[in-house]
């Protein structure tokens, strides 16, 4: 049928269309895990009151997470998870990478300071246990999965359907360092460290990949390596570890008392590694722009969409690579 000879759209559709905007799915989003997280507390409060550095607490927040995801996904994009990056399919080698990724980045980092003087190793620690190293690995791997998906699977993809991949990726990260500004020893330099070696990093691999499970395991890795096998403080916060270590130094190269991450080695590291996998993005046609944002531009659309947005509508324009 000719475009002119379409019926109209009703009250109803035109209603339908405004609310199912990105950026209004992802306030429904927030609402509902807010609202879930009360349920939760009137329902079993002793599972809410749980800390998070906790297995158990880990475990509930990743399901929480999850739970959510997998509803508003259901809810109101008609969807599966897989069509959001969680596909299983492919889950253990994708999430395989980004662990050695991950483990390769902490294990550069934490050379750099070596080389430097700034860190040594002192002994075996408490964690110097297959148990302890066991529990270790699983709670940054509960870990990893929560905040990828809240922050990568939720916030980033529904900024970056409704606004764009660029401001999704400046907006998602800035959040995410902020997130950690309540941690032990935090900064305003260790935030905006976290922006930029982690925020961009995790957003650009899910980007290039277009999968959760890459960001999940170098995510789980990062943390992993950095607390409980070499010793460092994780975000602030002080565990067990495999290697008893001292850092000593200035805290532009240390990072202080929040740990590593909020030093100069991680921060260029990070951000160069989160560089390759934009310009992988790039590569692949996979950064775009929303047709709204693309007609106001004066965009043309291109006439295929090699990689649509997860979750996205028709009305996306792909910013691929020039041709040579």
């Amino acid at each position: 049928m000719h475009p002119d000879h379409l019926p109209a759209p009703t009250t109803v559709q035109k209603v339908a269309r405004v609310l199912g905007f990105p950026l209004l799915r992802l306030l429904w989003t927030l609402l509902l895990f807010f609202g879930a997280s009360w349920a939760l507390g009137q329902l079993a409060p002793a599972v809410a009151r749980l800390g998070n550095e906790t297995l158990g607490g880990a475990l509930r927040n990743a399901t929480l997470s999850l739970l959510v995801l997998w509803t508003t996904v259901r809810l109101f994009e008609g969807k599966q998870l897989d069509a959001v990056g969680l596909p299983l399919p492919g889950a253990l080698s994708a999430f395989g990478r980004g662990y050695l990724l991950g483990a390769a980045l902490l294990t550069a980092v934490t050379a750099v300071l070596w080389a430097a003087g700034a860190y040594q190793v002192t002994g075996l620690g408490e964690g110097a246990t297959a148990p302890a190293v066991g529990r270790a690995a699983l709670l940054f791997l509960l870990v990893g999965i929560t905040e990828e998906v809240l922050t990568r699977g939720i916030l980033f993809r529904l900024l970056e359907q409704g606004l764009g991949s660029w401001a999704a990726l400046v907006l998602s990260a800035v959040l995410f360092g902020l997130g950690h500004r309540g941690n032990p020893g935090a900064t305003l330099q260790s935030s905006l460290a976290i922006a930029l070696e982690a925020g961009v990093l995790l957003a650009a691999a899910y980007v290039a990949t277009r999968s959760l499970w890459l960001p999940i395991g170098l995510h789980a890795a990062w943390d992993f390596f950095e607390g409980p096998v070499y010793g460092a403080r994780v975000s602030g916060i002080e565990m067990p570890s495999v290697l008893q270590a001292s850092f000593t130094g200035p805290a532009w190269l240390t990072g202080g008392e929040f740990g590593p991450e909020a030093g100069v080695p991680a921060v260029v590291l990070g951000t160069a590694l989160g560089t390759v996998f934009l310009v992988l993005a790039w590569r692949r046609g996979h950064l775009f722009t929303p047709g709204w944002l693309a007609r106001l531009l004066g965009r043309r659309r291109p006439a295929a969409v090699p990689v649509p947005p997860p979750g996205a509508g028709a009305d996306v324009a792909v910013l691929a690579p020039p041709q040579s």
